[in-house]
């Protein structure tokens, strides 16, 4: 499994969850994925459905 990298710090961004855009931050990437916190909950999604607002 690739090593996940880490940003200085969490950056803002929106996820697309079941055709809505949710806020979230950025915390980790990995090859096309980004590790997102939103409201506490963790979740891997690909880098696809992820955007800055």
């Amino acid at each position: 499994m690739p090593v996940a990298t880490s940003p200085a710090r969490p950056v803002d961004v929106q996820v697309r969850i079941g055709g809505r855009w949710i806020a979230g931050q950025a915390l980790s990437h990995r090859d096309d994925e980004v590790l997102v916190s939103h409201h506490g909950h963790l979740v891997w999604v690909n880098q696809q459905s992820v955007r800055t607002p």
